[in-house]
């Protein structure tokens, strides 16, 4: 009897995960606010049924009661994130919110059946971080300052870039930076400045000189990250600025030059840098080099291929055959227990996040606030990309998070900033857009008024 309704869960799980998915889709395109609120309902429904399936088959499994203290812990969690964004935050866009901590739930699950003493801390930082960035959206608003502080930005994000240089090496790059028993990895931190530097100096000016220092030091960022062996931070660095300086000045050849300029360091990177080299050679052919450098990579294709369109099973399979899977290749490891039709579906959610982010960001009528939306936007949208596509083998590995799911303090932290911050633009977006049919509808009332008034004669 456990053995069948362990088989049968895999195939309800993938497909309440395509509903949702689904949902969310559906959700974002309604412009009926009650059935809006339908659907929310439906997906916080799904969102406990998974949560609660996954937890429910490693304490069958492990007949370990912590998993079940865990689930409660987590339950209790997720209820109030969503709970406070809809006291303090009515106007917030309920989508994100849900999909943020539909992500956090699979999250959890994974790495509590990969490792459950991650799981705890995972956890406890995800409360932490949510409490400390719940005043964000608020702050947002009410501090106007923050879109002349472009200089402030980018000193504090060369600082701790530097400070990385003299930290540790983790897996042959400068990642972390050690306080103590704290360990942060500044990259993750550093990114959403670096998009906050971005905007600020481009809401003052789009002159040639002001783009032409905003490269510099854009480029700055970037050459660090590349000397600290960061690609996948690099990247996305690299990526974020081409859009952003593309959406502030509307000029092609800008963005053409900056592309060409990106492909020209990348050539250069690979004569130059051995690491570099490594990985594209083992992107190319990683079964030549199975027994070594290519064993991570042909192990996350090896899961991707046992758990085919409905997965090996939860808690069936062999995810940690995969080194470091929690972190780097979470999407295989997600891929082989719960199958690609799971895996599709969590893939469509993020989706939908970097759509509902854009659709934010071109709304947005102050330049700083779009550019930050739309640089955030694409931080999230390009470090999804990097991560699966190194699962995959579309593209070397990069070393890259999957924002919310994979294991890591560091990355859920600045993950759950970055959604407060677009939730704080949507807030602003909505009243921008209130004060502008309040505006209209004013002037609109003193035209008429104007026209009914009978003129005067004149004696």
């Amino acid at each position: 009897m456990q053995t069948v309704c362990l088989e049968l869960s895999k195939y309800v799980l993938a497909f309440l995960m395509a509903f949702y998915a689904l949902a969310a889709y559906r959700g974002a395109v309604i412009r009926n606010e009650d059935k809006r609120k339908k659907i929310y309902r439906i997906q916080n429904i799904i969102m406990v049924i998974v949560h609660f399936t996954g937890y429910l088959i490693m304490y069958v499994a492990y007949d370990d009661m912590n998993y079940i203290y865990l689930y409660f812990a987590q339950l209790v969690y997720l209820g109030a994130v969503i709970m406070l964004y809809m006291v303090f935050y009515p106007k917030a866009s309920r989508l994100l919110v849900n999909n943020m901590c539909m992500l956090m739930a699979v999250g959890f699950v994974m790495i509590a059946r990969l490792s459950y003493t991650k799981c705890v801390k995972q956890f406890a930082i995800a409360v932490a971080g949510t409490l400390l960035t719940l005043a964000i959206p608020w702050l947002l608003k009410t501090v106007k300052s923050f879109r002349k502080m472009g200089w402030i930005y980018c000193g504090t994000g060369l600082v701790l870039l530097l400070a990385v240089l003299l930290g540790n090496k983790i897996y042959g790059a400068n990642l972390v930076l050690t306080i103590g028993p704290v360990s942060v990895q500044p990259a993750e931190f550093v990114k959403i400045l670096y998009v906050m530097f971005v905007a600020s100096m481009f809401n003052k000016a789009t002159t040639f000189r002001q783009t032409a220092v905003v490269t510099a030091f854009a480029a700055l960022h970037v050459i660090i990250l590349v000397l600290s062996t960061d690609l996948g931070a690099a990247l996305i660095f690299f990526v974020v600025y081409i859009a952003m300086l593309y959406i502030a000045t509307k000029n092609v050849l800008y963005a053409g030059a900056g592309i060409m300029g990106g492909g020209v360091a990348g050539v250069i990177a690979y004569k130059l840098f051995s690491h570099v080299r490594k990985r594209v050679i083992i992107w190319k052919d990683p079964w030549s080099h199975i027994d070594d450098s290519g064993y991570q990579v042909c192990q996350s294709l090896f899961s991707i291929g046992m758990g085919s369109w409905f997965g090996y099973g939860f808690c069936q399979g062999m995810p940690d055959k995969i080194p470091v899977a929690e972190k780097d290749f979470m999407f295989s490891a997600i891929s082989e227990e719960f199958g690609l039709i799971f895996a599709i579906s969590l893939l469509l959610v993020c989706l939908n996040n970097l759509i509902l982010m854009m659709n934010i960001a071109s709304r947005c009528k102050t330049l700083f606030y779009r550019l930050v939306a739309v640089g955030l936007g694409v931080t999230y949208g390009f470090q999804v990309f990097l991560t699966v596509g190194g699962a995959i083998k579309l593209i070397p590995m990069t070393g890259v998070t999957l924002p919310f799911v994979s294991y890591g303090g560091s990355s859920i932290i600045s993950s759950l900033v970055m959604f407060a911050l677009i939730n704080g633009m949507y807030n602003m977006r909505l009243d921008e857009s209130e004060y502008e049919d309040d505006r209209k509808g004013k002037n609109a009332k003193k035209q008429s008024t104007a026209k009914t008034t009978p003129k005067k004669h004149q004696a």
